[in-house]
């Protein structure tokens, strides 16, 4: 189709490494407006220094940006990972199930992907255990025989939003809240 893929080189850093950059830039930006707003300068004509703090704070504001940046990482290698909780969980059910994939590319802190990889293993696994029935179930309830878990992941501007979803039975009601009790 004459797309060519751009090989990306990476490195790995410190997340300490970066935790330090990020501090230092938000000093530099707090340093940054307390200069060009510093009060001895507001009853001066300084136009050479007003263009110069222009400039400062566009080049800050693209150095906060990219050192923000520099911690995100896509949600793929996590969702990724739940292919094969499915596909081993697959043989030990004895059920057939697909995962879909949704919005993979999505970028959010690295400290937030380590976090969210066992919570995510342990929802696909209940849709396996618990949501999909098996393939007999579903064919007498006039469904397909093979189930479907959903991963998706979403900026909703601001926020990201992460969901597991599966066409199986759903919960009963009933069954927990007698559990719960």
């Amino acid at each position: 189709n004459g797309a060519h893929k751009v090989k990306q080189s990476l490195i790995s850093v410190n997340l300490n490494k970066l935790d330090v950059l990020m501090n230092l830039v938000g000093e530099l930006v707090i340093t940054e407006s307390m200069v060009t707003s510093s009060p001895d300068l507001q009853e001066l004509e300084l136009d050479n220094f007003t263009k110069s703090a222009r400039q400062l704070r566009k080049l800050t504001d693209e150095l906060q940006d990219i050192a923000m940046s520099i911690r995100m990482v896509s949600v793929s290698g996590v969702f990724q990972k739940m292919n094969r909780i499915v596909r081993d969980m697959n043989k030990k059910l004895d059920k057939e199930v697909e995962l879909i994939l949704v919005g993979e590319e999505t970028e959010v802190d690295k400290t937030i992907v380590d976090g969210i990889a066992d919570p995510l293993m342990h929802l696909v696994r209940n849709s396996m255990d618990h949501g999909i029935e098996s393939a007999e179930e579903r064919i007498k309830a006039g469904k397909p025989p093979q189930g479907r878990i959903t991963l998706s992941a979403q900026n909703t501007g601001g926020e990201i939003v992460i969901t597991v979803q599966d066409d199986g039975k759903g919960l009963d009601r009933e069954k927990l809240l007698q559990k719960a009790q």
